[in-house]
């Protein structure tokens, strides 16, 4: 590559490009960049799988004392020295954005229900919520992946876990897409936070009467000391939140996509058909790769250290970018073809560190039985992505809506 284009070369995790395609500069920078500066941001941006994986391995170099996504607004103000410290008093932030010790002792108290055995004795429950409403769905003859199908599965499987009662579940998953995918100023934002949070109040002040769904994990947040006092409502609502969110928003778009993939790899369809159920494993894991929506999660230096070659100083933020390292050729073999039977030893998308993804076992459960069950019920089937929605977001990306039809059911 000539000097003249790497000069033209730019990425900005906030550009048009960057939310709505980003696949192209992610190989780029790869390649050419592994370690991108942007110094309007004072930050630096990694891509190759092994600097993401030990970024996020190593929790004594990095914190997530400023959150794990950040704002634009916040990268323009530069930062030295050690992070902040979290705020306590109140807790401001999810749990997800606290550092050990305090976030380990939020997590092991809220575990228990997301536990590989918890979730497995849930299988005959997802299998039956699955079917029930394949069942209806399927003689339409057309219908949503995502938003009919994946999306009610998910968020009815959160909201069980977690005892909520929403009165509209779809409602509700279409209010935790909008809050991720929309751009920051659509005036819709606001609106679908406040009901989601009116939501997660009023169940945990249900809980605390005695009334309401049992939750594990709400009871536990209520009366195990996590901080050194008791947690308000507003609290533990706020908690309750980055797990819903998570349960319900990425896994859809990984579904739906996959479906779609196979969609459009026919033989390959056959060859996960052919195999059933023994196929639904490995091929749910390279959907897992191929379209995980999470797009990077940000983390700030906290003594000095060196990633990707380069020396990092406390107080610096860097971004470590999942869905290019999921398409590194030094750790997968043709990266960027989707390949169902793919041997994969190391996988980005749930994450990995202290701040992995406590739903891991949910989501892998809900994806399999939701993929072996659709494949079990219909035999043709032809997805309309010019018809679908794919919406621009810094963070989350792929299909929210989906249209399907079905030609054949079984």
């Amino acid at each position: 590559m000539s000097a003249e284009a790497l000069t033209e070369f730019s990425y900005d995790p906030f550009s048009d490009a960057a939310m709505r395609d980003p696949q192209p500069l992610y190989r780029e920078m790869r390649e050419q960049h592994p370690a991108w500066f942007i110094p309007e941001y004072d930050t630096f941006v990694f891509t190759r799988f092994e600097d993401v994986w030990n970024g996020y391995m190593d929790r004594d170099s990095f914190s997530e004392a400023e959150g794990m996504l950040f704002t634009r607004e916040q990268l323009l103000v530069h930062h030295r020295g050690a992070p902040p410290e979290p705020v306590l008093e109140p807790v401001k932030s999810m749990f997800l954005f606290l550092d050990p010790p305090v976030h380990t002792r939020i997590r092991q108290v809220t575990a228990a229900p997301f536990l590989k055995g918890s979730i497995a004795r849930r299988e005959a429950e997802i299998t039956s919520l699955v079917r029930e409403r394949l069942n209806m769905l399927i003689p339409r003859g057309e219908f949503d992946l995502n938003a009919d199908f994946a999306s009610f599965v998910a968020v009815n499987m959160v909201c069980r876990v977690l005892g909520i009662e929403p009165d509209d579940p779809e409602a509700l998953a279409a209010a935790v897409n909008l809050t991720v995918a929309a751009r920051p100023d659509d005036p819709r934002v606001a609106e679908a936070r406040g009901m989601i949070y009116g939501l997660l109040v009023d169940t945990v002040k249900r809980r605390r009467t005695g009334s309401g769904p049992d939750s594990p994990v709400i009871d536990a947040l209520m009366h195990r000391d996590t901080i050194g006092r008791a947690l308000s409502d507003e609290e533990i609502a706020t908690d309750l939140n980055g797990i819903l969110v998570g349960g319900t928003e990425t896994l859809p778009k990984i579904v739906a996509g996959g479906l779609l993939e196979l969609a459009r790899h026919p033989d390959q369809l056959n060859e996960v058909r052919a195999a059933l159920p023994d196929s639904i494993e490995p091929a749910f894991d390279e959907m897992l790769r191929y379209f995980a929506p999470a797009q990077w999660f940000g983390r700030t230096v906290k003594k000095p250290v060196r990633l990707g070659g380069v020396d990092l100083e406390p107080g610096q933020r860097v971004i470590l970018i999942i869905a290019s390292a999921n398409r590194d050729q030094r750790e997968f073999d043709r990266p960027d073809d989707f390949i169902w039977n793919r041997k994969t030893r190391r996988l980005l998308s749930f994450g990995v560190g202290p701040h992995f993804c406590i739903g891991i076992h949910l989501a892998r459960l809900e994806g399999q039985v939701m993929l072996r069950e659709f494949l079990s019920a219909v035999k043709d089937y032809t997805v309309h992505p010019e018809r679908g929605h794919w919406p621009v977001s810094q963070f989350q990306i792929g299909w929210t809506s989906l249209p399907v039809s079905i030609e054949q059911a079984r």
